[in-house]
């Protein structure tokens, strides 16, 4: 959404008052809470809005309100008081999963803040399945933590993560699963017990390290059955490197996320102009047909990795660190690639072209809204989250996060919002590295389009190169692959676990979020980015093969595409009969969104 289109209905939202009905009221001030507290960061605004909330205007918005007013006081204005006595405000009878979430992010609260682990328990205790089946596992995986961890009840703490079921929440199960694993085998010295609850663990959001580190262990297990245990060191490598390596590149992950709101303005002036607001997808306009056709239009597709015309593809990172990407994973990426220059010269010779004619391909420009920003939907999870905004803190080895979900896609859709990420540009020999982002020329020439002045253009430009701060994240990231480069060697030194064979299979699963995004210096005036989905190879998203010529193009289908393009680059060899349909298929369409054509000038011989 355009920081115009914000104020618009700030001021909209503002002019509603109780007279026009209290549920409405309640409705519009949390609406605004939200705006001031998520968009704007104006927390004093954000936390009067949620104030003016009553419980008698509405008790769905009063019982969020309180959630989200027990988070401000907690982190953001630190008053623990009031965050106590905020999410303490909501009973089970007011909103059963607005009661769960306020007894675990209280619970956490008592467990983080005050480090009452009594308090916190008796606050995780009291949340039921019935309740909200989210909150109560990750409530009980909690409880077990504090039981292994902190009360060194091991008795407790099985029963706690045995509580958790697989339909519950996806990812606070096979965190159980790897818990309790770990206890039969490290502290029980019960293998099969063991083998059982690794083997139950599966590849999903942000905790894939769990699923690596079982896979590493039952393949220890299967090279030397009559052994109960691992050595003590080992165990800390496998577990502590496997994590670290994961952590460092889902922050690499996180760093190269295109959040469309690099400001345009050194002051923060919240009014300036999105500067990377839509990207590019070149293709043929056969495809694009197929999207746009008026009887069943084709949803977007990702494609799976492994069928790319680039060989290096998915290969330079795991090539870098020595190890082999091995196509035999079960875990695949796919992808969907777009530009962020709208029209290039280069990507027209490149793709889309029809017929072997060069530049007869078109460009898509797709805004914002057709992309998420929840980097953890890149990776599958079983169970889709899917409801209103509604906060809940999620607890991992004493690590605090505050998570919203937000579902804005149709209800057709197969695939939730996937969040779309920059690449990074690295040469193996050299380590140079660079950032995919707008190039100069296509940036004036857009803006040349929208009537701006040479000068003007320039200011916002230098804004722009300023507001991606290329340099600083390179620097981090650099350190960060550096730190995972020597993690990864650690594991492939060890003697013991250099018997398994396929080790550097396994160990480039931990790398796999980011193998994508990272492309050969070559390819850098691409200045491409990816929206990428990872999951398990029998994932029902898969579409399958309809005969046998199609066996080479598995795919995930994401969503019907119309009303997220705002512009459409006609290459310059494009055929007059592709313009002539494109502009009978949208004058066609008044009253729908108005898609802009723009036939391509550049000099193409």
């Amino acid at each position: 959404m355009e920081n115009n289109d914000i104020d618009a209905l700030i001021e909209k939202l503002s002019q509603i008052t109780r007279n026009d009905g209290n549920e409405k009221y309640a409705d519009a001030q949390f609406g605004l809470g939200f705006i001031y507290d998520d968009i704007k960061h104006d927390y004093d605004k954000a936390e009067v809005c949620y104030l003016n909330i009553t419980r008698e205007d509405y008790l769905d918005s009063f019982t969020t309100a309180q959630l989200k007013l027990g988070f401000l006081y907690t982190d953001i204005k630190p008053d623990y008081a009031k965050a106590e006595a905020c999410y303490s405000n909501i009973t089970r009878e007011d909103h059963h999963d607005n009661y769960a979430n306020a007894q675990f992010n209280l619970g956490f609260f008592y467990y983080n803040k005050k480090h009452d682990y009594d308090k916190a328990e008796a606050c995780w205790i009291n949340i039921i399945r019935e309740d909200s089946p989210e909150a109560y596992a990750r409530a009980q995986f909690n409880l077990g933590f504090i039981y292994e961890y902190k009360k060194n009840n091991l008795v407790k703490a099985i029963e706690s993560y045995s509580n958790i079921l697989e339909s519950d929440y996806q990812e606070a199960y096979s965190k159980a699963q790897h818990q309790l694993a770990n206890i039969y085998f490290f502290d029980k010295n019960d293998s099969n017990k063991a083998r059982d609850y690794y083997n139950k663990i599966k590849y999903c959001s942000s905790q894939s390290y769990i699923y690596i580190t079982a896979k590493v262990i039952l393949e220890l297990m299967d090279i030397n059955p009559s052994s109960n245990s691992i050595k003590e060191n080992l165990k800390d490598l496998i577990l502590v490197n496997t994590k670290n390596i994961c952590t460092s590149v889902n922050d690499i992950k996180d760093r190269l996320l295109v959040s469309f709101n690099l400001n345009n303005s050194s002051n923060g002036d919240t009014k300036a102009k999105e500067l990377e607001r839509r990207v590019a997808h070149y293709t043929k306009p056969a495809v694009l047909f197929n999207l746009l056709k008026g009887v069943n239009p084709s949803k977007f597709r990702l494609n799976i990795v492994d069928f790319m015309n680039d060989p290096s593809e998915n290969q330079v990172l795991t090539n870098w660190l020595n190890i082999t990407n091995n196509s035999d994973n079960e875990i695949k990426s796919f992808l969907a690639s777009f530009s962020f220059n709208h029209n290039s010269l280069n990507q027209f010779r490149l793709y889309g072209n029809e017929d072997n004619i060069l530049g007869s391909g078109v460009s898509i420009a797709y805004n914002q809204n057709f992309f998420g920003l929840d980097t953890e939907r890149s990776i599958s999870n079983e169970i889709a989250l899917v409801g209103s905004i509604r906060p809940i803190m999620s607890f991992d080895n004493e690590q605090i996060k505050l998570e919203t979900e937000q579902t804005e896609i149709e209800s057709n859709d197969t695939l939730h919002p996937l969040p779309l990420y920059r690449c990074l540009y690295f040469d193996p020999k050299t380590e140079y590295m660079s950032l995919a982002k707008r190039n100069k020329q296509s940036f004036y020439l857009e803006m040349c389009d929208e009537k701006k002045e040479t000068a003007a253009i320039e200011d916002e430009w230098e804004r722009y190169i300023d507001a991606l701060n290329e340099e600083e994240k390179i620097q981090i990231i650099r350190k960060q692959l550096k730190e995972i480069k020597k993690l990864m060697e650690e594991l492939l030194e060890d003697k013991e676990l250099q018997k398994i064979p396929n080790l550097e299979q396994l160990l480039s699963l931990a790398v796999l979020p980011i193998s994508c995004l990272i492309k050969h210096a070559a390819f850098e005036d691409e200045d491409e980015c990816r929206m990428i989905y990872i999951t398990h190879i029998g994932d029902e998203n898969i579409v399958e093969p309809q005969d046998y010529q199609s066996a080479n193009s598995l795919y995930v289908e994401y969503t019907n595409v119309e009303n997220y393009i705002d512009n459409i680059y006609l290459g310059p060899q494009c055929k007059l009969p592709h313009k002539l349909w494109l502009q009978n298929h949208f004058k066609k369409k008044l009253q729908g969104k108005q898609i802009k054509l723009i036939k391509s000038e550049m000099p193409l011989r």
